[in-house]
């Protein structure tokens, strides 16, 4: 893939997201090795667009759930078992996907809770 011509304008973006099946994600080596939790933003784009997500285990799996719409992977097995877990069931995770994505990334949500961290 091409990345200027996916990425040039923000509606050029979503127009890639939302004519792909599912998210295929793997995490640089330093992300992984050290447990970082880190999450990509790519990522919740194709949760907010009703695509599931397989991606690397970072130690996110710690904070966010997963299983259903969004799945994680250590090995080259589990990546395949996920694949399969998507096809198998793609309406399921497609519904979760956009539940996650409202629940844990949504503005509205995200920025009510800081605030109200923020105001203690």
């Amino acid at each position: 893939v091409a990345a200027m011509g996916v990425s040039r304008t923000p509606w050029d973006y979503r127009t890639f997201i939302q004519g792909s099946r599912a998210e295929f994600g793997v995490a640089k080596h330093t992300y992984v090795a050290c447990r970082s939790g880190w999450f990509s933003d790519r990522t919740a784009c194709y949760l907010a667009s009703s695509r599931p997500a397989l991606v690397q285990d970072t130690g996110w799996t710690a904070h966010l759930p997963h299983g259903e719409g969004l799945l994680a992977f250590s090995t080259p097995d589990e990546a395949l078992g996920g694949i399969d877990a998507i096809n198998a069931a793609y309406p399921v995770h497609a519904r979760r996907a956009v539940e996650i994505a409202r629940e844990h990334f949504d503005a509205r949500v995200v920025l009510a809770r800081l605030l109200d961290i923020c105001s203690r």
